[in-house]
């Protein structure tokens, strides 16, 4: 046998027409060893120059062998070593990875590429081996490769669970527990007897770029009930999937299904059928419909169809569990292999997880338990990804913000701020500065001010706004919001800035007031009129109200999907809290007001006293009036304009603008979104208000104001930080850079 390393992307195309007839003479026939999987694995994950996979001919130059390996540098304990590893491992994509050896051919081609890999070794190389099938008669000559003499090596094995499959659907329930069982039948009973439930396969190119987006979103979320980021948040394996799917769709080979609900897709389940095989690879759910065992009865679906097609094995792949179990599924195992050349660098590499569990070991015989126990609580916390990366670069801003708030740069840097500002973009040079030449204007907005410490009713307390209004009093020039945008038509380059509140709230008379009049600042309050007249709670809060005081341990109903929310914590309460305003969120005025009630009447909540009388009330809205305080619209009732009637909407912003002007006896000319996303206004909005005489609309969409800048959609936001010198920097810095 003549043995080639391939390096080349050239020469690895070339092996396209040889390939696959060679994989299914194969005894390692799996689909992560196809052309299809390996090729759109290293369009993915792959770097140039990793190729080094190896070829073996014979005489007569027919391709009898490969070996599909790439370099894979690792460093671990400090040491960096030059590492050969199966193509398609890494990823946590791939499973049953191997040489590629022509049906009687095995040892000729084995004693061929371990010669090959002998001589790497002996140079230093070091093979990482891993998700070999611990069937695969391969490993009888990695194992040679390992002379104690020569070589240090690590062996170790991982489980597979798989299911042997009858060919009946009623076969394959008698071999569950008599308890699954019954909820297999039960779950997918009730799932098919329903008109608004579907269930289906994915069979065009339409279906997957419909499907995928919405499967990275329910992974995602599935795992986020578990304080976890599932793995599709690294791009790379979304680029994989969108590189894989389709190659796969083509040659008939992937089972991608899917549960949709009311038109909704609720739960998917991505995998292959390869052979009389099924390899499940991935699968997300909707969290809140949990309670309808969803997973559950997909997955029966799918088994159930799977077997009609003639599947008779279906392999969960890697781990076992008793999610796994209960499908009866067995465990099957892969071999990890770590090979290296005897000398000091190569046993740490390869002995230092060994060295270091049994260190661990000594110390928990002399560690008290209860370092031990702190000691893996914050192990546990930072191996999440995504946590730890935020928490030391939010500590690094911190820094920075407290050095630039305590030696008084913000002083220093607004004549800097004020005539200039700063560009940044991928271009080189990344930076670039101009001078401004035209006014500019932010607009902050608040709501609540008080000490209540109230996590259904969130607030600024009064010492953070207190340490706000004195920083841009002393920092930014800010006018009343009738000045800003005359500012904004016709003042100079220089940047201003206004203070608003939305609802109207009483603190904002008895804490807001006496700091902004102590610094001498203006602001303008956008006044939510129905809550003023009646005393009673927003919309919203009697539903914060009702979760914050249920009795119940959960919540359910059904707008588009069915929705469970469990309220056993205060965690709970506040993500149902968000989940169904958000689902109230889509909805038309007269429908949202209708689940609301069907909401708090499952809650059980009737009293809302203690949220009774929050508003301002209109004599404290008139001596606020003649303090410097404007008044705007915020509608009468806080629907989202987007979602009324014309006619509704017309009501919402002419009746809460004339109820202002009677009784405050100032014109309301500017009015504020409720909400104020994308979503919750339109531009027809925009034309009603018009006509019912505002002269401007504020939105809750970041950015800063110029004149150019539409007058129904100015930009307002934060920055929102507890921290005070956070505060003034990011203030400052968005300032700069006009973010």
């Amino acid at each position: 046998m003549r043995v080639r390393e391939i390096r080349e992307e050239s020469d690895f195309r070339n092996l396209q027409p040889e390939w696959p007839g060679l994989l299914e003479s194969s005894f390692s026939n799996t689909i992560f060893l196809t052309w299809e999987w390996v090729t759109a694995w290293l369009s993915a994950y792959g770097q140039p120059g990793d190729l080094r996979l190896l070829t073996a001919r014979d005489e007569q130059g027919v391709l009898r062998g490969i070996a599909p390996l790439r370099l894979d540098p690792q460093r671990k304990y400090g040491q960096t070593v030059e590492a050969y590893s199966f193509i398609g491992d890494g990823s946590n994509d791939s499973e049953y990875l191997d040489c590629i050896i022509a049906s009687g051919y095995e040892n000729a081609v084995m004693e061929a590429f371990s010669e090959h890999l002998s001589r790497s070794l002996g140079q230093g190389t070091v093979l990482m081996l891993r998700e070999v099938p611990s069937t695969s008669g391969n490993l009888a000559w990695f194992r040679k490769l390992a002379d104690p003499r020569t070589v240090l090596s690590r062996e170790s094995e991982s489980p597979c669970g798989t299911v042997a499959l009858p060919e009946e659907w009623e076969s394959y329930l008698g071999q569950l527990r008599p308890r699954f069982r019954t909820k297999v039948r039960s779950v997918l009973r009730d799932l098919e007897g329903r008109s608004v439930v579907r269930f289906g396969f994915c069979t065009t190119i339409q279906d997957l770029e419909r499907m995928l987006p919405i499967l990275f979103d329910l992974h995602k979320r599935r795992w986020a009930q578990d304080g976890k980021p599932g793995v599709f948040g690294w791009q790379q394996k979304r680029d994989f999937y969108f590189a894989v799917s389709p190659l796969l769709l083509n040659r008939g080979w992937l089972r991608f299904s899917w549960l949709e609900w009311n038109g909704t897709i609720v739960a998917c389940q991505y995998g292959f059928r390869y052979g009389a095989t099924y390899l499940h690879l991935q699968e997300g759910y909707e969290p809140a419909c949990e309670h309808r065992s969803i997973g559950i009865g997909l997955r029966s679906w799918s088994i159930r169809e799977l077997l009609r097609e003639g599947v008779r094995e279906y392999d969960f792949l890697g781990g076992i569990g008793r999610h796994k179990t209960d499908w009866n599924a067995k465990a099957k195992y892969s071999t990890q292999i770590l090979m290296a050349k005897a000398n000091l660098k190569n046993a740490v590499f390869v002995r230092g997880p060994q060295w270091e569990e049994s260190a661990k070991e000594s110390l928990k015989a002399i560690v008290p338990d209860q370092m031990l126990a702190m000691r893996a609580e914050r192990i546990s916390r930072l191996t999440q990804i995504g946590e730890e990366a935020p928490t030391e670069r939010g500590g690094l801003w911190r820094g920075v913000a407290a050095c630039y708030f305590h030696l008084r740069l913000p002083a220093l840097t607004r004549p800097l701020r004020d005539q200039f500002q700063l560009s940044i973009s991928s271009r080189f040079p990344n930076l670039s500065w101009t001078r401004r030449r035209e006014p500019c204007a932010r607009i902050l907005y608040y709501h609540r001010v008080n000490d209540q410490r109230d996590p259904f009713f969130p607030a600024t307390s009064t010492k953070r706004f207190e340490q706000e209004m004195r920083f841009i009093a002393r920092h930014h020039k800010v006018l009343p919001l009738r000045t800003v945008l005359e500012h904004l038509e016709n003042g100079s380059s220089e940047p201003v800035l206004a203070v608003t509140f939305d609802d109207g709230y009483q603190d904002n008379f008895e804490n807001a007031l006496p700091i902004l009049e102590g610094y001498g600042l203006p602001a303008t309050i956008f006044l939510t009129t129905g809550s003023m007249d009646s005393r009673e709670p927003l919309w919203f809060e009697r539903l914060a109200y009702a979760l914050k005081h249920t009795q119940k341990e959960y919540v359910e109903f059904e707008i588009d999907i069915p929705v469970r929310y469990w309220l056993r914590t205060e965690a709970e309460r506040l993500k149902a809290n968000g989940g169904i305003f958000a689902a109230l969120r889509k909805l038309g005025n007269d429908e949202r007001q209708h689940w609301l009630d069907c909401v708090i009447r499952q809650l059980g909540v009737a009293d809302v006293t203690e949220r009774k009388g929050r508003m301002l009330t209109w004599d404290q809205a008139r001596q606020m009036s003649k303090r410097g305080i404007d008044f705007g619209g915020h509608t009468v009732t806080h629907p989202f304009v987007s979602k009324l009637t014309r006619e509704q909407t017309c009501w919402e912003i002419s009746e809460c603008k004339q109820r202002i002007e009677a009784e405050v006896q100032q014109p309301a000319d500017y009015f504020a979104y409720p909400n104020g996303r994308e979503e919750d206004y339109g531009e027809w909005n925009k034309e009603l208000l018009r006509k019912a005489g505002y002269k401007a609309a504020l939105t809750t969409l970041w950015g800063l104001n110029y004149r150019s800048t539409d007058r129904m959609e100015l930009r307002r936001g934060g920055p929102w930080e507890e921290n005070p010198a956070l505060f003034a920097y990011k203030l400052d810095w968005y300032q700069l850079v006009n973010g």
